[in-house]
């Protein structure tokens, strides 16, 4: 039987072989050094990273592949010294090259040793891992700007891997949940457990469909961290597909919006609010207009800054068949939405009253019943002026319950109206016999109708003194002597308002002024 012929062995690689796939290697500085750390064999490599030629380096230590710093803490002489003593010794760290630049290095230093084992010399093989640290670097400083986004944001996110059934959680996402990053990783149903249980089977089916289907999706749902807090969760994502087309990847972006949603309904509460405060302030104060040329009617408002909520001073005016111009100002104790409608109900029942001829005490029964009803709180009150001016314009009738009596200005004197004045509405359990008086206008005249809030300020900036009616005639008066119009007198009269209490109100203010030109009477 023949024997079956051997196939001949391939030739190993020589000395030389070696010696030039070591040259022609450009990726990695490959050489060698002699026990004393001096360079005795240089590739393209090198000459590619560091910037030497072998006729430059060659002979030279290797030390100047070092920083300064590193070579005076004699760095080179110990990577040496761990080298021949451990056999093998790696190492990262910034080098230096032939034109100064620095670059960072992954480098292995091997101990040769001959056949007596004596230290014949050191391979360096060095690689250039600048652009690998810079991407890292990069990576690094991404991953740290969306961390810092989404914490900004209150965005976390999650990948649900569909052949594993793993689910991973960003680190701002387990803040979102209330945990501990460590924790933020399991299955989809580790994820679901933490949402509401009223939310958690709605949140399945819609993550589970995307899943099968490799649609996107989107749903709101409530999560509950471990301390029992509810948190809202605006979730979206999309499903990834692998190289068959099939879903392989739930990617999902999920938003803390349980602030956004509080200040959604805060401002759709605020914006309710803000409607009927201007529906009731409307009701307070609409714009007035009487049809007598002879009668120039103006009015004005301010808040009082010290009060966020809605005042609570109304006035009006009417003209009846006759001709008798009615006129009305109050202010209801207190402020916001609840005395001011009131006030809305007491304007709204004293046009009703007057245009039924109701006289001044059947009126101020009637706003005191109407008060009575409308009012949450029996300590509610409320102050009216009513006055009525007769078709000749030349007799006033008012009538004050708890109100400052208004202001007349006839042949150039400013004094208080003087009329006995009732409790205010509300004040007493039983009817009151509220009285009217009447006095005399011949001649052109004005009429200042105003709320407390006009006399009740400080008297001057720091002053414990109110302001008073007494400065009030006088300023009128002054104000009256030295103004063009109504109207620069009641915007000068506010002025010097505000300057007396520093700037600003303690409380609102209105008035109602009304004023006879000369001659003027209902034709």
């Amino acid at each position: 039987m023949q024997s079956r012929q051997q196939q001949p062995r391939p030739a190993e690689a020589g000395p030389e072989q070696f010696r030039l796939l070591v040259e022609a290697v450009k990726d990695y500085a490959i050489f060698l050094l002699d026990p004393e750390g001096r360079v005795i064999s240089w590739n393209s490599g090198a000459e590619r990273i560091k910037g030497y030629t072998a006729d430059e380096i060659i002979g030279q230590h290797f030390s100047r592949f070092y920083e300064p710093d590193d070579v005076a803490a004699g760095l080179p002489a110990e990577l040496l010294a761990r080298a021949a003593a451990e056999g093998r010794y790696q190492a990262r760290g910034w080098r230096v090259r032939k034109d100064g630049r620095r670059f960072y290095a992954q480098v292995t230093l091997t101990a040769l040793f001959d056949s007596a084992g004596d230290l014949s010399g050191y391979a360096k093989i060095t690689q250039d891992m600048t652009a690998e640290r810079e991407a890292e670097r990069a990576r690094r400083d991404r991953e740290y700007q969306l961390a810092e986004a989404q914490a900004v944001a209150r965005l976390g996110s999650f990948e649900w891997g569909l052949a594993s059934g793993q689910v991973t959680w960003s680190p701002e996402l387990c803040r979102i949940l209330g945990l501990d990053p460590e924790a933020c990783h399991g299955t989809l149903d580790g994820l679901l457990e933490r949402i509401h249980p009223d939310d958690r089977a709605g949140a399945a089916a819609t993550l589970r469909r995307a899943a099968t289907e490799g649609t996107s999706f989107r749903m709101q749902a409530r999560i509950l961290r471990p301390t029992g807090e509810p948190r809202v969760l605006s979730c979206w994502g999309n499903v990834t597909r692998d190289e068959q087309g099939r879903p392989s990847r739930v990617l999902g972006v999920c938003q803390d919006v349980t602030d956004w949603r509080q200040r959604e309904e805060e401002l759709v509460e605020a914006q309710a609010q803000a409607e009927l405060s201007r529906r009731l302030q409307s009701g307070l104060l609409p714009s007035l207009s009487l049809p007598d040329p002879a009668l120039e009617l103006q009015t004005r408002y301010r808040p009082g800054h010290e009060r966020a909520l809605l005042g609570a001073d109304f006035f009006d005016a009417l003209e009846l068949a006759d001709g008798t111009a009615a006129l009305l100002i109050g202010d209801v104790a207190g402020h916001g939405p609840v005395e001011a409608a009131v006030g809305v109900a007491l304007r709204s029942a004293w046009r009703a009253l007057v245009l039924t001829d109701h006289g001044p005490g059947e009126l101020l029964d009637g706003l005191d019943k109407v008060l009575s009803r409308d009012r949450q709180s029996e300590e509610l009150f409320a102050t009216v002026c009513c006055c009525w001016i007769s078709p000749g314009r030349d007799r006033i009738t008012v009538a004050l319950a708890g109100h400052p009596p208004p202001l007349l200005a006839r042949a150039g004197r400013v004094e208080a109206v003087e009329v006995a004045g009732g409790p205010a509405l509300g004040i007493y359990d039983q009817p009151y016999p509220w009285e009217a008086g009447q006095l005399e206008a011949d001649g052109p005249w004005t009429l200042l109708c105003y709320t407390d809030g006009l006399v009740e300020g400080r008297s001057a900036p720091g002053s414990v003194e109110r302001f008073g009616i007494d400065a009030l005639e006088a300023t009128v008066a002054e104000l009256l002597a030295s103004t063009d119009g109504l109207q620069e007198m009641l915007d000068r009269l506010l002025d010097v308002v505000h300057q007396a209490n520093g700037g600003d109100l303690s409380d609102d203010l209105a008035i109602l002024c009304l004023s006879r030109a000369a001659g003027g009477g209902h034709g």
